[in-house]
């Protein structure tokens, strides 16, 4: 049964404007980035692949090996000698591959945004080159061209993997059933050799979006088990490498297929049934895609959803909720390599290979809508963080999880938000935390549900296995966000329970995770206070960090008013005594110093105008917050306890 029969799930609003990525918008991106540090980290990488192929050239001397093979419509290769031992990368479909159509999203669509992805440009990396001739890449002329170029000079060996994974992003939909999430986008198609290197350069031209549906196998292509359990979950140098290259890049996000590896077991992992993330699944600032199963109901819409069985499940090794989201990727149908008519059989077709493809599809969809309200494009960590924010929870267990991340990518929402957040129905924001500061947002909200969420592209951590599944946390920048609700409750963000990675997930101080929700299910009406602050120093002296704020008519607020900015607090590292001078405030004030879980450890009220000074011999060293409230407002501060 094809794909007619099943209404899509990623729903998008849709409008009569046609918009386009332009070259002048290309290059307004590039030229915010700093081009001379991604000069040295191109050489960096440049020179770690020379040395790289001299390893493998090494190991083959005298052994007769496929550096490249393919077993079940599955490619291995060789990509790297470690300890002695191949590594081995592989495309993520078990069989073949999907295709999706998002109709309330194109042109004609239901809800009116009319948006095809026109001229917007994916960058796809795969194990060779998609069929750039097939009629589902055409584009509209009078002589029609295809939509697929060969950027790295490929192109002269073409596979079915990568023509699918193109076909699930960008088929224009000559056969309705296989029409892709952005019909009139492009890929630039690059296999995977040097891949790091090409998405470096990639992204210091303005690419904003790229898709990558393979990892590091665990297994290779006769089913032994070829990566060390020390390995699998950790932080190994391609994902330093790949934070680096998103650091030095903040608008370009790789969206990476989860893995297939979700049936099979290994001995020294976390849990039976968890931890089979590797290399390209523990980076902290890209995109995982989980693939899961979806149900439909009558109309149409999502009944209910799981976990695909053969989707690896996370989380890393220090507790990071990975997989982030999850897409779509079983009984797929899309262009395949074998003619330039030609599909694939749906009934045969399935893995995250193509869950990945749906998800970046859509999002290069939400980039190009934001883009026509506000004449720009998101940020990575924004347009991460907005795709988290926004997921249908799968509410097995309520919150994030290591199976499905933050749940299945729903674009209607989304889109949604962006169209709220220019009616300042909601907010997107992007901000800089620089070092010993701290950001406060007050805003107001009827009853109902809340949901905020920060999202920041962190600098690289460092490499590193982790034996016995010791991991400390790769985060660099640690921010924290917190919520204060007109009864004085301070609620946290969500985060896995290290003591029990079976566990729901919980709310606490999440010091793991460069994303960071918090979830008020049914808040009360009246004023809230919204503050990031951050732990320890800053890296590079400041962070960049996105804001998604949601909920039931919210007031939104965006200056504080004078007066409570005018607090001043000192000395800070504090060893004995903290001073306080609130001589510039009018009114009473309360007082407060919260521990990192938002327990109160101090407090003081109805104090007048003065300067106070607090003994702070009570307080085990470590980071505290000061609050202090007046007249409405809310002044807040990180303070370190000696």
């Amino acid at each position: 049964m094809k794909m007619t029969k099943i209404l899509v799930f990623l729903f998008f609003l849709i409008s009569t404007i046609v918009t386009a990525q332009t070259d002048a918008e290309r290059k307004k991106i590039a030229d915010s980035y700093d081009q001379n540090g991604i000069a040295v980290l191109k050489a960096k990488l440049h020179q770690k692949n020379l040395e790289k192929e001299a390893r493998i050239a090494n190991y083959f001397k005298g052994k007769t090996l496929k550096r490249k093979d393919k077993k079940n419509g599955k490619s291995y290769y060789i990509d790297d000698i470690v300890d002695g031992k191949p590594i081995y990368i592989s495309t993520d479909n078990a069989e073949c591959a999907q295709a999706t159509k998002a109709d309330k999203l194109h042109t004609g669509g239901i809800l009116g945004l009319n948006l095809d992805g026109e001229n917007m440009i994916v960058g796809v990396w795969d194990a060779e080159s998609a069929l750039a001739s097939h009629v589902e890449f055409a584009d509209d002329q009078i002589i029609p061209q295809s939509r697929v170029t060969f950027a790295d000079l490929s192109g002269t060996i073409i596979d079915d993997h990568a023509t699918i994974v193109a076909g699930v992003i960008i088929a224009k939909g000559i056969d309705p059933d296989a029409k892709g999430m952005a019909p009139k986008a492009k890929v630039n198609s690059y296999d995977w050799d040097s891949a790091e290197l090409e998405m470096t350069a990639a992204a210091a031209n303005g690419l904003i979006l790229s898709n990558h549906s393979y990892t590091v196998a665990i297994f290779n292509n006769s089913g032994t088990q070829v990566q060390s359990a020390d390995r699998i979950g950790a932080y190994p140098s391609r994902s330093r490498e790949w934070d680096q290259i998103t650091f030095n890049a903040p608008y370009f996000l790789p969206i990476t297929s989860a893995g297939n590896e979700g049936v099979y077991t290994y001995t020294g992992g976390i849990a039976f049934g968890y931890d089979k993330l590797t290399d390209l699944s523990v980076v902290k600032n890209n995109l995982v895609v989980a693939s899961a199963n979806v149900f439909f109901n009558g109309s149409g819409g999502v009944q209910f959803f799981a976990r695909s069985s053969f989707s690896s499940q996370g989380p890393t090794d220090d507790f990071r909720i990975k997989p982030d989201i999850a897409g779509y990727g079983e009984n797929i149908y899309s262009p395949t390599d074998t003619g330039n008519t030609d599909y694939t059989n749906e009934n045969l077709t399935w893995g995250t290979s193509f869950s990945a493809p749906n998800v970046t599809g859509s999002l290069i969809l939400l980039q190009e809508y934001y883009n026509r309200l506000n004449s720009t494009y998101m940020k990575s960590a924004t347009l991460r963080g907005l795709a988290c924010h926004t997921a249908l929870d799968d509410n097995s267990k309520i919150g994030p999880d290591p199976f499905l991340g933050w749940g299945l990518l729903d674009a209607e929402a989304g889109a949604n938000v962006i169209t709220d957040n220019s009616n300042s129905l909601a907010v997107i924001t992007e901000l800089t935390l620089s070092d010993g500061a701290s950001y406060t947002y007050n805003f107001s909200a009827n009853a109902g549900p809340i949901s905020a969420t920060i999202c920041w592209t962190d600098p690289a951590g460092t490499a590193s296995n982790s034996p016995n599944n010791v991991l400390s946390p790769r985060l660099v920048n640690d921010l924290d966000l917190r919520i204060e609700d007109p009864g004085a409750i301070v609620h946290l963000p969500w985060k896995l329970d290290k003591t029990d990675v079976t566990a729901a997930a919980i709310k606490g101080d999440n010091d793991v995770d460069n994303i960071e929700n918090i979830d008020i299910t049914s808040g009360t009406a009246g004023n809230y206070t919204l503050t990031v602050t951050h732990k320890g120093s800053l890296t590079n002296g400041s962070q960049d960090f996105s804001l998604i704020l949601t909920g039931t008519n919210l007031t939104l607020n965006t200056v504080a008013k004078d007066a409570i900015a005018n607090v001043l607090v000192w000395p800070n590292p504090v060893k004995n005594v903290l001073n306080i001078d609130l001589s510039k405030l009018v009114g009473d004030s309360n007082i407060n110093i919260l521990d990192m879980n938002g327990r109160k450890v101090y407090q003081e009220h109805n104090i007048k105008n003065s300067k106070l000074q607090i003994k702070t011999n009570f307080l085990n060293s470590g980071f505290y917050i000061l609050s202090v409230k007046n007249e409405g407002q809310n002044f807040y501060k990180k303070i370190i306890i000696k």
